[in-house]
């Protein structure tokens, strides 16, 4: 069977209502819908700006923030919520679960990156299963994207360094046409820091890395509106250093720094048809992601938990390699199609994810008294999870109005070392009033639902069992956009400002740290927030700001408590000016208010308040991008990251978030930076 004969099998089964006589009064021409992502990160920002981090990535988005200096700690917060409450995907790959709680989840190298976009709130069936407060959608570098006009073959190589972090990279690329349909790319990126520097402090010497990164990508274009491409990837993070990355560092070693790493090897297969024909706009992603955090052989103190729950230490423990994973394999489908003027999307996912602990023989434990004994500390039976989830939507026009409703069905299971599924019908809303040429409001509500994810990788162990009355999130949130096109009013190329103002619930809201029995510390979430923005382009130059600031509480059994992530208004401007054809410039800020937050608990019951407080700061950075126009393909980029050397602390970095900034690390002080590369 052809390839665009099983794509229309495939969409059929997607819209099995449809009749023939229908089929025959379809329109001839398909208007293709879209997803219009809210925000949009391209290769083009984050070579300019020399982004080698997450951090880096997000730079400009107020609503979206990332906590720690240091890569391999860093944890992504939408609107206040980290990462786990959103829908993560790399080439349609999800990017779920979490290894280790002192350390971060996305494992991306930002070379590898053709765009990144960033969908907020849940009011759209399209952000995928688990999306409570959006989506983040990572799609890698095609060959054509490196391609010139009309060129068959081309090489690319890049080199950087700078001075705060004694970060080094190499960078290697070859991309051409092997056929006149079939291209391919092929990638990889090493680099290593070292030591860091903080304004005040002595260097960091404990939380050096070694990054190895690679992409193999294969795109067979059938013809200009069908596509098939298979994507290998492989990131490789590791190095002797300190294995909680968030946790404060150290200035001096008075030992040898254990083995740790983290390591993602992703493959997909993406297949997308843009057909003229109105019943056919299809695309399938078919994908296996394994995350694993890997550990060196270790003898310490030999820790144990007494009758009490308590931990106490009796002798000690050789424990040997170990190797924790995190494996998906997945399925999406979904295809739009157009009957009699009305758009309708249709899709299906599913994806099975397990986890375990391999480890290269026995933990030898020798006590106090001499017993010698020895333990398996391996986990083949570990949790599992799996998804079925089904949706729909429409588009409907009246006039001015676009009214897009839609419904996801989700049935969600865990099994291995678990036993129990959970299921939800969720109903979402848009309505959009174009009020005049100029002017757009927006109202969206979306039904939120999310089982219980599966726990901390680290903390598994074989026995385990999830509690009885374990708990899928569920919650509504609701959101109203106004967006202003200024263009004309301002006489300039392009000109816009947007104002949001949201509120969500999570119900049940699950964290996965050391919650391997599902119920650990649950409480109920509710948020409200505003963003706002303004951007303009005119000629060669183009600036932006943008605001966010929300306010939450968790409400626990007999008492509420501010939620910790809340509290601070964050500014970000910025702009970039075309000074010549060769040169452009451009300057980003970074502002966050103070915050002073209550953190209730309950004592002996009695309800006791602590203050959090935390320091408001700005940072800046500038940077320019200079294209030798003497030797084509040359380009050379200088950037400097907190020009002021601010001594500051992000809000939601580890210890600054319940307001402790004695057990946290300054961000990177001033930072030079500077990359050189040749494309052919």
């Amino acid at each position: 069977m052809k390839v665009r004969y099983l794509s229309l099998v495939i969409a059929a089964t997607l819209s099995p209502q449809l009749l023939a006589k229908e089929i025959q009064e379809l329109e001839t021409t398909a208007v293709a819908v879209q997803e219009e992502s809210q925000y949009q990160v391209s290769s083009e920002v984050i070579l300019d700006e020399q982004v080698n981090d997450i951090k880096g990535i997000f730079n400009k988005i107020a609503a979206v923030d990332v906590s720690n200096g240091v890569r391999y700690s860093q944890k992504t917060y939408i609107r206040g919520v980290e990462e786990h409450s959103a829908n993560v995907t790399i080439d349609g790959a999800r990017q779920d679960g979490q290894l280790f709680h002192h350390a971060g989840n996305q494992m991306v190298d930002p070379s590898m990156l053709k765009s990144v976009s960033v969908e907020l709130g849940a009011a759209s069936v399209l952000s995928g299963y688990g999306a409570n407060v959006g989506a983040i959608k990572y799609e890698t570098l095609d060959p054509k994207d490196m391609l010139a006009p009309n060129q068959k073959f081309g090489f690319k190589t890049a080199a950087a360094m700078d001075t705060a972090t004694e970060f080094r990279q190499g960078n290697v690329s070859l991309y051409g046409m092997l056929t006149e349909k079939l291209s391919a790319l092929a990638t990889v990126n090493w680099n290593e820091s070292g030591d860091i520097d903080t304004p005040g402090e002595e260097p960091i010497v404990n939380k050096h890395s070694e990054l190895k990164s690679g992409l193999i990508k294969l795109v067979y274009d059938f013809s200009e509106v069908e596509q098939l491409d298979f994507s290998a990837q492989r990131y490789e993070d590791s190095g002797h250093r300190a294995l909680s990355g968030e946790k404060p560092g150290v200035t001096t070693l008075d030992e040898a720094l254990g083995f740790n790493g983290y390591e993602r090897d992703t493959y997909t297969l993406n297949y997308h048809n843009d057909s003229s024909n109105p019943l056919l706009d299809l695309s399938v992603d078919a994908y296996f992601n394994e995350k694993k955090m890997t550990r060196g052989s270790a003898t310490g103190k030999n820790w144990y938990r007494d009758s009490d729950g308590k931990w106490q230490s009796d002798g000690t423990a050789t424990t040997p390699s170990r190797d924790y994973s995190y494996k998906t394999i997945g399925l999406n489908i979904r295809n739009t199609f157009i009957i009699n003027d009305i758009a309708w999307t249709a899709g299906v996912d599913s994806f099975k994810s397990k986890q375990a602990i391999d480890v290269a023989g026995l933990k030898q434990i020798t006590l106090s008294d001499g017993t010698m004994t020895s333990e398996d500390v391996s986990v083949n039976n570990g949790p599992e999870s799996s998804l079925i989830g089904a949706y729909v939507q429409a588009e409907f026009e009246f006039g001015a109005f676009t009214i897009v409703p839609g419904v996801r069905y989700d049935n969600y299971s865990l099994s291995g070392a678990y036993d129990s599924s959970f299921n939800q019908l969720s109903p979402k809303l848009a309505v959009n009033w174009l009020a005049n040429e100029d002017l757009n409001l927006k109202f969206g509500y979306g039904r939120i639902f999310k089982g219980p994810g599966l726990p901390e990788t680290l903390m598994i162990q074989e026995g385990m069992t999830q509690s009885d009355d374990a708990k899928a999130e569920t919650g509504n949130h609701f959101e109203l956009n106004v967006i202003q096109d200024l263009e004309s009013l301002l006489n300039v190329d392009t000109a816009s400002t947007y104002i949001n103002v949201y509120q969500y619930t999570i119900d049940n809201s699950f964290h996965p740290t050391k919650n391997t029995s599902l119920t650990r510390g649950l409480y109920d979430l509710t948020m409200k927030g505003v963003e706002a923005g303004f951007n303009i382009s005119h000629q060669d130059l183009s600036a932006y700001i943008s605001y966010s600031y929300n306010t939450g509480e968790n409400a626990y059994p007999g008492y509420t408590t501010d939620n910790l992530y809340s509290g601070t208004q964050v500014i970000k401007i910025g702009a970039d000016y075309q000074i010549t054809d060769s040169v452009l410039i451009g300057w980003n800020s970074h502002f966050a208010s103070a915050a002073s937050l209550d953190e209730n608990s309950l004592s002996n019951g009695n309800l006791v308040t602590e203050k959090v407080n935390k320091a408001g700061y700005g940072v800046s950075n500038f940077w320019l991008d200079y294209q030798v126009a003497e030797i084509e393909g040359l380009s050379l980029k200088l950037a400097v990251d907190n020009v002021f050397d601010k001594a500051y602390q992000n809000h939601n970095s580890f210890g600054m978030y319940w307001g402790n900034e004695k057990y946290n690390d300054n961000e990177v002080g001033r930072n030079f930076k500077l990359a050189a590369s040749y494309q052919f």
